[in-house]
């Protein structure tokens, strides 16, 4: 991971602890997406691949959901969710074509680990849908007391 993106992702942590569960939720993801990273690499090592082509597409990904957001906006928390959902929605697609390509090349001994990532992908994007509304709702009550 690029160490532009990690400060930028510091700085997105530090910007939801008003939310602790959502902060909680963020900060177990970024442990998350730190395993499959290197569960990725490995396999792209078994073939003989190198995974640097894999992280410049993650980082330029990362790169462009940035500048989805508008840091200095009020709403921030709200359009960063946002952000994270399409994202986790691009991560299940990505994941279902390695897996296709996977066993298209019978690669099966790939599939499980590639698997394993996708429904981890999945299961944040549905506590991120889950949680939305009551996230929004704390924003709200958050700007009337201001």
């Amino acid at each position: 991971m690029s160490s532009r993106f990690s400060r930028y992702r510091d700085a997105l942590l530090g910007r939801m602890e008003p939310y602790p569960e959502l902060h909680a939720r963020m900060r177990e993801e970024v442990r998350r997406s730190q395993t499959q990273q290197a569960r990725l690499e490995a396999l792209l090592s078994s073939h003989g691949t190198s995974p640097s082509a894999a992280k410049e597409a993650v980082t330029s990904v990362a790169g462009k959901v940035a500048g989805m957001v508008h840091l200095s906006a009020s709403d921030e928390v709200i359009k960063n969710l946002l952000a994270a959902i399409g994202y986790k929605a691009y991560e299940v697609g990505s994941y279902t074509a390695l897996i296709t390509m996977a066993k298209a090349a019978g690669a099966t001994g790939d599939v499980q680990a590639l698997e394993q990532s996708m429904r981890e992908e999945m299961e944040m994007a549905e506590w991120q849908l889950e949680h939305l509304p009551g996230i929004v709702e704390t924003f709200l009550s958050r700007s009337e007391t201001k």
